[in-house]
């Protein structure tokens, strides 16, 4: 950098850093506007919320998620715990949601800029590259997805490399450990250990090995206690080894990778992602490269090329190694020049004996209150799960009766009214009574939808329709964007057999639901949705619904059922709604 900021060699330059940390800052203040209008969701689609919120004690749904996020769990305690802290200390309620979880994302990425600033004495171009390679999360594209373990995955996987190029390994061993109950995917950095050639073979494996065997062995352990099941290593929710190395990921990747469209995987990053893989090659790189290319192939094979988000954990390592090209292009020849040994000379501040102390408070800061969440949400969860257990032994059976069911269901119905009042009826200002309330009422209640929809499955398997639609109600009552019980119900109202159980106006508002909730993404909801146009008597919008579906068979469906779509198309073509034949199972 030029001019007036130019940085002298061995020292630093402390208006040029006062001018850094402004920006940082305001870039901070401005990512914190962007992300507030995304804290509910985009149209359609909750999945921020949701995910964030999870942790919540009132609201704690974490059995509701699917295995790959259970992992994750630092992530959503953080998340939890800043919405419970904020909601019970200073009076924020639900109204302030957009402004907890865009501070939250703001102020980790706040960090995200300071360990680059003290760290690197090229920090204003790296920042300035992180922030404009953030934006593309903000395509629609990208899906509009904020999850709360992103950057915080992000700053220890960047810290990471920052101590192995400082040769502390320890701290880079710390940095890894704790950023992987982030997201499992910083794991990728235990690979540099391989790379200290300061330590022994054996020294170098057994850290490798260490590395993962904390998360393996701690991931167990913490979803142990909340009662959860989920693999070491559950990559699009695979619950063993076969389902890991299922195809059908890296197939659908490939496809992405070879289609030109505007949102290719090209542009993410800010265009980083590639440049850093044609410009990145050097002899003293090859610690990064390797952790970058393991990076992405196991995002070719696990993770999907079309969420934007992901690719954001390699975005300051790649900054990193261009600006050191950057440089060596420039002809400063400072970045180039080695200072003996293994280990290249990065253009590293002065600064960097302020960042571990605070890396150090960060790390205790984040585990120390993701712990003490934890804790609170197990001690009030704990007189639920005994509760779950004892039923578990006489009424979840693996395969239970319709009696078995039907008691579950009052059971589950009287727990949930009593606890409804209970809460009502609290007067006390101890916020763990209520808490420890409503998490009996949350429980009761998501096994009570449970329950109800087996019944409404077994009684659709007996022809029992009217029956059916009784249990799909009841659940919609309980949970209004139940997707099963919206796509059931609107089948029925649709297509039932009996005429007087059909509703075309009320199929197409449920089935129009069912699609939102799944993003007209799901192919069962659409074609319940054609069903119920036709039935309405909207054939033109049925005809055009039930194309679609045929067009999705060809890249789903089996023969069978795309040659049964073809022919209900025919019909809709023709004026004519589908409905069930006497004694067909929908």
């Amino acid at each position: 950098m030029g001019g007036a900021f130019r940085v002298r060699r061995g020292g630093t330059n402390w208006r040029l850093l006062v001018f850094e940390l402004f920006v940082a800052v305001s870039l901070s203040v401005t990512y914190y506007f962007l992300v507030e209008n995304f804290a509910v969701g985009s149209p359609y689609n909750t999945t921020n919320s949701w995910v964030s919120t999870s942790c919540s004690i009132p609201a704690f749904h974490l059995q509701q998620l699917g295995d790959v996020w259970k992992g994750r769990l630092w992530g959503l305690l953080l998340s939890g715990w800043l919405f419970d802290f904020l909601a019970k200390n200073y009076s924020f309620g639900v109204e302030h949601y957009e402004c907890l979880f865009a501070m939250y994302q703001g102020i980790w990425l706040l960090f995200l800029f300071l360990t680059v600033i003290f760290a690197l004495r090229h920090s204003l171009f790296i920042n300035l590259g992180i922030f404009a390679g953030l934006m593309y999360n903000f395509s629609p594209a990208s899906g509009m997805y904020f999850y709360p373990w992103d950057l915080p995955a992000t700053l220890f996987f960047t810290l990471a490399v920052l101590f192995f190029e400082r040769r502390q390994m320890w701290l880079m061993v710390a940095a890894t450990c704790v950023g992987c109950f982030f997201k499992e995917t910083v794991l990728v950095c235990a690979l540099l250990a391989l790379f200290a050639g300061h330590w022994k073979w054996w020294k170098r494996i057994l850290t490798l090995a260490g590395i993962v065997a904390v998360y393996v062995v701690g991931k167990k352990l913490l979803l142990s206690q909340l009662h959860f099941q989920a693999a070491a290593f559950s990559m699009d929710n695979a619950t063993n080894f076969g389902g890991l190395l299922h195809s059908r990921i890296l197939l659908e990747n490939l496809r992405n990778f070879f289609s030109p469209t505007l949102n290719h995987t090209v542009f993410a990053n800010a265009g980083t992602l590639v440049a850093v893989l044609v410009l990145g090659w050097r002899r003293r790189f090859l610690p990064y490269m390797t952790v970058i290319l393991v990076f992405l192939g196991g995002q070719l094979m696990y993770g999907g090329f079309t969420e934007f988000h992901i690719f954001m954990q390699i975005l300051p390592l790649s900054l990193i190694l261009l600006s050191e090209r950057w440089q060596d292009y420039a002809g400063s020849g400072a970045a180039g020049k080695s200072s003996g040994g293994s280990v290249p000379a990065w253009a590293m501040r002065e600064t960097f004996p302020v960042l571990v102390p605070l890396v150090i408070v960060v790390m205790g800061l984040s585990t120390g209150v993701a712990a003490w969440h934890y804790y609170k949400i197990v001690k009030v969860l704990k007189p639920v799960r005994q509760i779950q257990d004892e039923l578990g032994k006489s009424l979840f059976k693996k395969e239970p009766n319709i009696s078995d069911l039907k008691a579950a269901s009052q059971f589950f119905q009287t727990k949930y009214n009593e606890d409804e009042l209970n809460l009502a009826m609290t007067r006390t200002n101890d916020q763990q009574i209520c808490d420890a309330i409503e998490a009996h009422c949350q429980f009761f209640r998501s096994r009570y939808v449970e329950t109800e929809l087996n019944l409404a499955g077994m009684a659709v398997a007996g022809h029992q329709f009217s029956d059916a639609i009784n249990h799909f109600q009841r659940v919609l009552e309980l949970d209004s964007n139940s997707v099963p019980a919206l796509n059931n119900l609107a089948f029925l109202r649709a297509a039932a057999f009996d005429p007087g159980l059909r509703n075309g106006n009320e199929a197409v508002r449920l089935a129009e639901r069912a699609c939102q909730q799944t993003q007209y993404k799901a192919i069962v909801p659409i074609r319940t949705l054609a069903a119920a146009y036709a039935e309405a008597g909207r054939f033109d919008d049925a005809v055009a619904t039930a194309r679609k579906v045929c067009t999705m068979d060809l890249a789903q469906g089996p023969k069978e059922l795309a040659a049964r779509d073809e022919q209900v198309l025919e019909m809709y073509m023709s004026g004519r709604a589908y409905h069930q034949k006497a004694g067909e199972v929908p």
